[in-house]
């Protein structure tokens, strides 16, 4: 679709605006020598959301929408700043780390937060990853 001398592309997962000029999306894609530490799994796990907002600790009830060893996406009410600190409760199990990504969706008044941990996720998560990383 032509707008304005800007190229605009939809997808269900993906937007991405650009013109000669600048260029947005979402999340970068992988270049072919680039690879990720760990697998996304898409799962929906609840987990209890915290972050310190001025001298007050806000907490919010959330579910996952991925995993990975070394993070996760989630969807909150809230909109985070990347860099905040945050914590995750699963399982009477915590977890720290920091938001990397935060993009509204207005058609449904959610945030979806990627955070990113400070430490290897695999005992939190409960999850065998190797599993999920092997070839059909």
């Amino acid at each position: 679709m032509k707008y304005d001398d800007e190229n605009v592309s939809l997808s269900a997962t993906e937007i991405t605006v650009s013109d000669s000029r600048n260029s947005f999306s979402p999340e970068p894609p992988l270049s072919t020598t680039e690879k990720r530490r760990s697998v996304r799994i898409p799962m929906r796990k609840p987990v209890v959301l915290s972050w310190q907002e001025g001298e007050s600790e806000r907490v919010e009830a959330v579910f996952t929408t991925t995993i990975s060893r070394f993070g996760c996406a989630l969807r909150s009410r809230m909109f985070s700043q990347p860099g905040t600190r945050v914590r995750l409760d699963f399982a009477e199990r915590t977890i720290e780390g920091r938001v990397v990504h935060s993009l509204k969706d207005c058609s449904t008044n959610l945030v979806t937060i990627g955070v990113a941990f400070d430490e290897d996720a695999s005992e939190f998560w409960q999850v065998g990853f190797e599993f999920w990383s092997r070839p059909l």
